[in-house]
């Protein structure tokens, strides 16, 4: 950088996502460990360990993703509960009841999702009734809500809609207002298995009406332990992985946590207490690790670096105005999702090459086709802060070859007062991942120079 003057095999998939514990949710890795016990499976006693089972084939077959495990992990965790596995299977008896026993071994609590509607797939029920050996029956109840909203005048129902009715003998069940499908709860001697319906219309609601008071009952509010979370971009998760390693002193009861999307790393630090202490001991590891990464970190408290650039624009009084070219919009929309009603994005300009975004600015300049270098980002930079009198500009120009084949796009930001620098990023092969790194990239150049300002200020 520099300145400018001016269906997979039953037994082999269980195997892997088993021993492997990662949970995927489209290009989200997300992995959790305690520092010093790479399985984690000692039970705080302040918490409850819970494991989720994610049945369907077309899960499996990549129809729809597994947005279930990260709704009940964000809505329970602050409630005191902990997943420690979260897998998915399909409709097949064989692998459900192997799914069942492994994470009945691992938490006292297993939640299934999906399985328990109206067809001949839906086998979660009756396959949770064989592992537990506790039997359904047909519940007075569910079954005259069934005639009522769904046995019309006469009041009976098909055999596939009454089959709804069947619940555990030893348990109980959660209403499902929204669908067919009532939850299941299973009660064994010494463990729960709770079924919840598949789509999410339905599950979310239920959860958060019935299953959530449900384990309040039947568990109690756990207490939650302290945790820091440090967002950070520019920087790989292992290089981060591996400072936590060898330059500091770690507390032996710390769980990590680290998520992966988009050139950005996620790391949180958990200890099981929630005492003045504990607290201190975090802000403690977390001073110690910025000491090689602080250039890196845009926040810790839980802004994303949208909202971190919409806060410092907010804080200096100042607008931004962009113009891309190899991220086609997206990284106008990834700031006016963040927040819609801003008023310091007063503009973005899009084009899909160099000669159409000049037009587009009605730049009467001399400028040839061919000229992508990194004189051309800055001169767009300038002309926008002229003609549209912003404070701040940000620009991305097009994909370009290098001499060795290679591919590159040069970013070009600042503002009139304090001037403006150019970077120049190399890019993948592959338009979606290049876009998301392009994205991220400009938008943490932004962030520091916005930074930077306002330190001097």
């Amino acid at each position: 950088m520099r300145v400018l003057k001016g269906k997979m095999k039953k037994p082999i998939f269980i195997v892997l996502l088993l021993l492997v514990s990662l949970c995927w949710e489209k290009e989200d890795l997300i992995i959790a460990r305690p520092l010093k016990n790479s399985l984690g499976l000692a039970q705080n006693p302040k918490t409850l360990n819970y494991f989720l089972v994610i049945t369907g084939s077309e899960v499996l077959r990549g129809i729809y993703a597994d947005g279930h495990t990260k709704f009940l992990t964000q809505t329970l965790s602050p409630l005191g509960y902990r997943c420690v596995g979260s897998l998915s299977v399909g409709d097949v008896e064989e692998d459900l009841l192997k799914a069942l026993s492994f994470g009945r071994k691992r938490a006292p609590l297993v939640i299934t999702t999906g399985g328990l509607g109206p067809t001949v797939q839906d086998i979660t029920g009756k396959v949770i009734a064989k592992f537990t050996g506790i039997g359904l029956k047909e519940h007075s109840e569910v079954l005259l809500d069934l005639k009522r909203r769904f046995g019309g005048l006469s009041g009976i129902l098909r055999p596939v809609i009454r089959g709804q009715a069947l619940t555990p003998v030893r348990g109980t069940y959660m209403p499902n207002p929204n669908g067919t499908a009532v939850g299941l709860v299973f009660e064994s001697d010494h463990y729960s298995i709770v079924a919840l319906p598949g789509p999410p219309r339905e599950l979310q609601p239920m959860v958060k009406n019935e299953l959530i008071p449900l384990l309040s009952k039947k568990y109690g509010l756990r207490t939650v332990g302290h945790s820091i979370t440090m967002r950070f971009a520019g920087i790989g998760q292992s290089s981060i992985d591996r400072i936590i390693r060898e330059k500091l002193v770690s507390p032996s009861d710390l769980m990590i946590w680290s998520s992966f999307n988009a050139n950005r790393v996620d790391i949180t630090f958990s200890l099981p207490g929630n005492t003045k202490q504990d607290m201190q001991r975090l802000k403690k590891l977390e001073d110690n690790l910025l000491k090689y990464t602080s250039n890196y970190m845009y926040s810790d408290k839980g802004l994303s670096l949208e909202q971190n650039i919409f806060k410092l624009l907010k804080e200096q009084k100042s607008s931004l105005i962009i113009s891309e070219i190899a991220t086609s919009g997206e990284l106008s929309s990834s700031l006016i999702q963040a927040d819609p009603t801003s008023r310091y994005l007063k503009g973005s300009y899009v084009a899909g090459n160099s000669q159409m975004m000049h037009q587009l600015l009605d730049d009467n300049s001399d400028f040839k086709e061919d000229d992508l270098s990194e004189n051309v980002v800055y001169q767009m930079a300038e002309l926008l802060a002229n003609k549209k009198k912003a404070n701040w500009i940000l620009v991305v120009g097009s994909v370009s070859k290098n001499k060795d084949e290679s591919e590159s796009v040069w970013i070009a930001v600042g503002s009139i007062k304090k001037g403006f620098i150019t970077q120049k990023i190399g890019v993948r092969k592959g338009r979606r991942l290049r876009q998301d790194r392009l994205v991220t990239h400009a938008l943490d150049l932004l962030r520091k120079e916005l930074s930077e300002y306002s330190s001097r200020r």
